[in-house]
């Protein structure tokens, strides 16, 4: 079967998400790097304590650039994996938005609501017959 032009989308949509994710790890992975240099210019406590906690931060980073790397391509090929993944990602997407909409205050809500459109979308998206059906899903 044809591959749907909103798959595509979705695939360049998870392409520019990990480029964005090795971006900010790369970022992390700096300013965890820096923190020993500069330490006496922002007070050594809170850029050291900065630079060890977002070590995990930038290996989770890297970690979820190469798992949305794998979507785009499972996507980009057809692959019924991909759709999974893709499903789950998505989902988990909105439930933090919604979760994080409840916990937060009026801003938080605002901005948890304009931040659940595109996920929501996608998955959506992903969950129309035609979209299933192209992955072999019923």
């Amino acid at each position: 079967m044809k591959r749907p032009t909103g798959i595509a989308v979705i695939a360049i949509v998870y392409i520019l998400l990990a480029v964005l994710s090795l971006l900010w790890s790369g970022l992390v992975f700096g300013v965890g790097g820096l923190s020993s240099l500069f330490g006496g210019l922002f007070g050594a406590d809170s850029v050291s304590a900065f630079g060890t906690s977002s070590a995990w931060s930038g290996f989770v980073g890297i970690l979820g650039a190469l798992v949305q790397f794998a979507v785009a391509i499972g996507l980009l090929s057809m692959k019924r994996w991909a759709w999974y993944l893709a499903l789950l990602g998505v989902g988990l997407t909105v439930i933090q938005g919604i979760l994080g909409i409840v916990g937060g205050g009026p801003f938080a809500f605002m901005c948890g609501i304009l931040g659940l459109a595109i996920p929501l979308g996608l998955l959506i998206y992903l969950l129309l017959p035609g979209t299933r059906q192209a992955f072999g899903k019923l």
